[in-house]
């Protein structure tokens, strides 16, 4: 079998046996792939060998093995199982198997099980994932965040509808987050936690299951210590609130919108808030009351798009001729001096103040 051959079709292949027979065939030897408690995961033989056991221990270095006369050469495969998983494959010393047939094979399987999660011990890692967000002394975190990536993000998942399909919801959610680990919480919230650098992918995936689920993401900001990962939580869940509090709730959520609002949750004395704000906004509300304008919204708007003449006018679907004539009628209202960084950070805090305070009234 030619490699172009065996990479079309091991994209066809739904299980790990099809995977498996298509490699076997492709090598043109026995190939078995077996965890290091002895299970065999698959085969392509239907007299598989009874492997040793020290074989399949991570300490020992060695990359082939006698079994009676048939050698196997040993690899390790990459999965998310709490049991690391090998790949043999005989050789014969006349036709040794060159490295590079050995390393597509390896490939292929672990993207396939990137692709399909196959991992026997998903309901494992998510056990012992809930057991962590319980009490992370609980478990040997150590041992644990062999499973993770370098950087990761925390991932809430609700709904504000009791019992809402929450069973097929939550199946049809492990196939897109798995091999990572997913529990639920004692709020019937969903958890769980997703690979930093691979999070842009899969949004649209969450996005589209939200709107057909009707449940709500908040995404945290990355971190490295699986530990971390109760810190973070309490951020999503504390964004969910104040999202809901002020009515932008939508399916994708990034907590990152709502740190500041956390912050200034932590705040009992509001009128301190109040005297912080910039008066030039007030002013600009006023004006806008009297005169039943929209230069309020509009300096938000292009402040929060890094001051972005034409981008702004596109997000708030106005011609960029009507745009500049609302920021010159700003300017003659109020003086701000777009290259202070000092003061745009200002009134962009300001902002935030004034939305906070009022839906805190």
């Amino acid at each position: 079998m030619l490699k172009e051959d065996l990479l079309l079709q091991s994209i066809k292949c739904t299980t790990i046996d099809q995977l498996t027979n298509l490699i076997g065939n492709y090598l043109e030897q026995v190939v078995l792939i077996i965890d290091e408690k002895q299970q065999l995961i698959s085969s392509n033989t239907d007299q598989a060998p009874v492997i040793d056991k020290s074989w399949l221990t991570e300490g020992n270095l060695k990359k082939s093995f006698l079994l009676d006369q048939t050698e196997y050469v040993r690899n390790t495969i990459n999965t998310f199982s709490l049991n690391n998983w090998y790949l043999f494959v005989t050789q014969s010393k006349g036709y040794p198997l060159s490295n590079e047939q050995l390393q597509l094979a390896i490939k292929i399987i672990n993207n396939f099980n990137d692709r399909y999660s196959v991992n026997p011990d998903q309901s494992e890692i998510n056990s012992l994932f809930a057991k962590m967000l319980d009490n992370s002394e609980s478990i040997d975190a150590l041992s644990f965040k062999r499973f993770f990536p370098a950087k990761i993000v925390c991932v809430t998942a609700m709904s504000k509808k009791v019992n809402n399909n929450q069973d097929s919801f939550m199946k049809e959610l492990q196939q897109i987050v798995a091999p990572m680990p997913l529990t639920e919480d004692s709020s019937q919230n969903l958890v769980f936690t997703a690979d930093a650098t691979k999070i842009a992918d899969l949004i649209p995936k969450l996005a589209s299951l939200g709107k057909e689920y009707q449940h709500y993401f908040f995404i945290s900001e990355s971190y490295q210590e699986i530990t971390q990962t109760n810190e973070f939580l309490k951020i999503c869940k504390q964004a969910a609130k104040l999202a809901d509090k002020f009515t932008e709730l939508t399916i994708i959520n990034h907590t990152l919108k709502y740190n500041i609002y956390i912050i200034l949750d932590q705040m009992s004395n509001l009128d301190l808030l109040k005297n912080t704000m910039c008066s030039q906004l007030l002013f600009l509300q006023h004006y806008d009351k009297k005169h039943h304008s929209e230069l309020f919204e509009t300096l938000f708007q292009y402040l929060e798009s890094d001051c972005k003449l034409l981008y702004t006018a596109d997000k708030m679907h106005l011609h960029r001729n009507s745009l500049s004539k609302r920021l010159n009628k700003i300017n003659d209202l109020i003086t701000i001096n777009y290259d202070d960084p000092d003061k745009i950070f200002g009134l962009r805090l300001s902002y935030r103040l004034f939305n906070y305070l009022e839906y805190a009234k």
